[in-house]
């Protein structure tokens, strides 16, 4: 009997825990917490300037953040170590920092998030990471951007989808750019904003080619012309005027040129292999010149965005008459137009020889 007795003592109860668990220790394993066992201690003497801290924001007070370290030890940061205008953490959340000395005075260990965030932003780095930068200033070879305190480079091939001359309006704004290319040993970073645009514009493209349904009129611009035809950019996605077409037409395919506005009847759509053909409705020079002749640069017009491609956001101001917001206006806006926005804009140019009038935004 005394040997059952001593027996059944030694076992776990039915719970699972052992009879001699301290109740501390159980109050700890019940609310997740460690064992006095498990329990550390932050081992102040041995912590050097720059080494790696994790804490949990307790509160915020006094233009400070409160850190709690572990169960006896707390961190103090100052809210100036985050970047004006951003958010700061919120109480609960998780922070790193690096460890800058101890105060004995008001027993608390201070603590920097900056240094520390360009410590995690390098180990994070990835090819294809999509990041937001600043940019800071222009060189030959294209853009400096400030990306969480990092510099990155952004080529001046890889800013847009085509081509860009004058790099001073992109000074200031903030772009999403991915990585391309990193060195974490000589902190280098390479950037493409392209990438982003050509996805964009596919997505863009299969959006377009969906609303598209054949006999509709549109207008279009030409991008190219080949001995295959004139290929027209519908907004988004483009169509072949065929070559046969333009000699019974026009008798040549001289008498078109790239960036002429043409008004065109979609004749069939292959959505599988996104080819759409394309006819004549009307060609537009004459009919264009007569309709504009209401309006001169400086006047207020009121329209809705029909399309957005890799120049900017096409206006339609009336029957037969678009306006074009160039990319140089569009960065300078918090709010980008979508299609179908009603926008309000003022006539900066009307281009006579390339049938194009250019519009600049009203707040």
């Amino acid at each position: 009997m005394g040997s059952k007795s001593r027996q059944f003592e030694e076992q776990p109860d039915d719970f699972g825990f052992n009879l001699d668990i301290s109740d501390a220790d159980l109050e700890a394993m019940m609310s997740g917490g460690a064992t006095s066992e498990e329990a550390q201690s932050l081992d102040l003497e041995q912590l050097e300037p720059g080494d790696r801290i994790h804490g949990v924001v307790v509160d915020l007070r006094g233009g400070e953040l409160l850190v709690e370290i572990d169960s006896k030890t707390h961190g103090s940061i100052e809210e100036t170590e985050f970047p004006e205008g951003e958010e700061l953490p919120a109480i609960g959340s998780e922070i790193v920092a690096n460890f800058v000395r101890y105060d004995n005075n008001r027993d608390l260990v201070i603590l920097s998030v900056h240094e520390a965030r360009k410590e995690v932003f390098w180990e994070e780095l990835r090819p294809g990471v999509i990041l937001e930068g600043t940019v800071t200033a222009t060189n030959r070879g294209g853009l400096t951007l400030d990306i969480k305190g990092a510099r990155a480079f952004l080529p001046i091939s890889q800013i847009e989808l085509s081509r860009v001359e004058d790099l001073e309006p992109y000074v200031g704004k903030k772009l999403r750019v991915e990585v391309t290319q990193f060195d974490r040993a000589d902190k280098n970073l390479v950037v493409s904003r392209r990438e982003i645009l050509q996805r964009q514009a596919e997505e863009m493209r299969g959006m377009a080619l969906a609303r598209l349904h054949e006999g509709e009129v549109l207008m279009g611009t030409i991008t190219r012309i080949n001995d295959y035809g004139a290929f027209i950019d519908l907004g988004g996605v483009e169509g072949l005027l065929h070559a046969s077409k333009i000699r019974k037409e026009l008798g040549q395919k001289d008498e078109l040129e790239v960036g002429a506005r043409l008004e065109v009847e979609v004749q069939h759509i292959d959505a599988e292999r996104e080819r759409i053909g394309l006819d004549f409705k009307s060609i537009t020079t004459s009919d264009w010149h007569t309709t504009i002749e209401g309006y001169a640069a400086g006047d207020e017009v009121t329209g809705w965005v029909s399309r957005l491609d890799q120049d900017g956001a096409w206006v339609s101001i009336e029957e037969g008459v678009e306006g074009i917001i160039t990319r140089t206006f569009l960065l300078d806006l918090a709010d980008q137009p979508q299609r179908g926005s009603i926008v309000r804009a003022k006539i900066q140019k009307i281009d006579q020889d390339r049938e194009r009038i250019e519009l600049r935004p009203i707040d």
